[in-house]
């Protein structure tokens, strides 16, 4: 067994490139093995999509406030 130069990972002794890592003996990496042409998935989308669109914090927290104000506003006038 070889062992591969970039991560240590055990090789069969035909290998040519590391399954682990994708480095080759003539040039450090197999052609490809780069990630740069991945294409990223959205995380905006990714949080839509799971746990539905994203909700305005600021809007509920002053929705929660003017409720209050209201309320507080009508117990003052209507039973004092």
């Amino acid at each position: 067994m070889k062992i591969c130069p970039h991560c240590g990972n055990e090789l069969e002794d035909s290998a040519i490139v590391c399954k682990n890592c994708g480095s080759d003996a003539e040039t450090g990496w197999k052609d490809g093995a780069e990630n740069a042409d991945l294409e990223l998935p959205d995380y905006e989308e990714i949080v839509e999509n799971e746990l539905g669109k994203k909700k305005n914090l600021a809007a509920k927290i002053a929705t929660a406030v003017i409720v209050t104000v209201i309320a507080l506003t009508f117990l003052l006038v209507f039973c004092l």
